[in-house]
């Protein structure tokens, strides 16, 4: 089996590496998840790849607010990755009952990142293309990203 055709290597040798570059930054404010179930209904529920939820006071394993999830394009399909991360966008802004804060989505193949926000019922997503070839551009997008949710936790404070 070729090595990009195994979701979990992807996943775990070039999306978590460089998410965790970036967490590395923030992780007073947040806690990132791996594989965590989000429920809000039948309908509004699913496992992304990693999510970056505020920390809680109560330790690191208790969930909190979450801000950002990323999930992997199975097969390259961004269309249906999209349409995975934004379910789990709503679901994100009924569980944190508040559709004013900004949700963050990543959809990425390993090789492709792209990056997309939901507020209230606005889904916008960048045109922009990064690229893992282009690790310097693509981690300062994801720094962005974090920096975004930390202001938001701060406002929350």
């Amino acid at each position: 089996m070729a090595f990009y055709e195994s979701e979990y290597a992807v996943c775990e040798t070039i999306i978590f590496p460089n998410l965790k570059e970036v967490y590395r930054n923030y992780r007073e404010k947040f806690t990132l998840w791996s594989h965590k179930t989000i429920v809000y209904d039948e309908n509004l529920c699913g496992m992304p790849d990693y999510l970056l939820a505020k920390r809680s006071p109560l330790g690191k394993e208790v969930f909190e607010k979450p801000f950002l999830v990323t999930v992997k394009a199975k097969k390259d399909d961004f269309i249906a990755g999209w349409g995975q991360c934004l379910a789990e966008m709503v679901a994100m802004q009924k569980l944190n009952k508040n559709a004013e804060k900004t949700l963050f989505g990543i959809v990425s193949n390993g090789q492709a990142w792209q990056f997309g926000k939901l507020q209230e019922n606005r889904f916008s997503q960048n045109r922009k293309i990064y690229t893992i070839s282009e690790l310097e551009s693509l981690l300062a997008a994801v720094n962005f990203i974090f920096g975004e949710c930390a202001v938001q936790v701060e406002d929350t404070e």
